[in-house]
């Protein structure tokens, strides 16, 4: 478990389903993640269960739990790739957006799992995002193709 002025960042568990579905089947939050498809109920719970078994060599992604109201607000994490790169992660509840949450538990993360290099991708159409993996000290390479899409990538040495 990871706290920080604002946030825990703690394991997911089998409570978190309902809210965590509820975030990510939102189409604004999905649109960005991954594929920009749409998650379901199931593929919410096998997320799950893909974070959970994930931890371990610098790896693992956080429920990330805002202080203030005890509310799970969205997920932050390392994960490992299938071409063996190792990535950041994160996606948040829309209602949490522009607070700095992102930031401050990706700063987090990056204090507690130190694998370098470190990748980070977003879609071009989300300043946003690539605004918080600039704050996080990242670095733009380029663009490459991930998921079937052409996103901007960074990386951190």
């Amino acid at each position: 478990m990871i706290t920080t002025e604002r946030l825990i960042l703690r394991r997911f568990t089998p409570q978190d389903e309902e809210v965590y579905a509820d975030i990510l089947t939102k189409p604004n939050v999905y649109q960005f993640l991954g594929t920009g498809q749409g998650f379901t109920r199931d593929t919410v719970n096998r997320l799950i269960m893909t974070h959970e078994s994930s931890w371990g060599h610098g790896l693992g992604t956080y429920a990330v739990i805002e202080r203030e109201s005890d509310k799970l607000i969205g997920h932050c994490g390392v994960r490992g790739l299938p071409c063996g790169r190792k990535e950041i992660l994160y996606a948040y509840d829309e209602c949490t957006w522009g607070k700095g949450y992102a930031t401050e538990a990706g700063k987090a993360v990056l204090a507690a799992h130190s694998p370098r290099p470190l990748i980070a991708v977003s879609y071009p159409q989300n300043p946003a995002s690539i605004a918080v993996i600039k704050k996080l000290g990242f670095r733009h390479v380029g663009q490459e193709e991930m998921f079937g899409k052409i996103l901007e990538s960074f990386i951190l040495d």
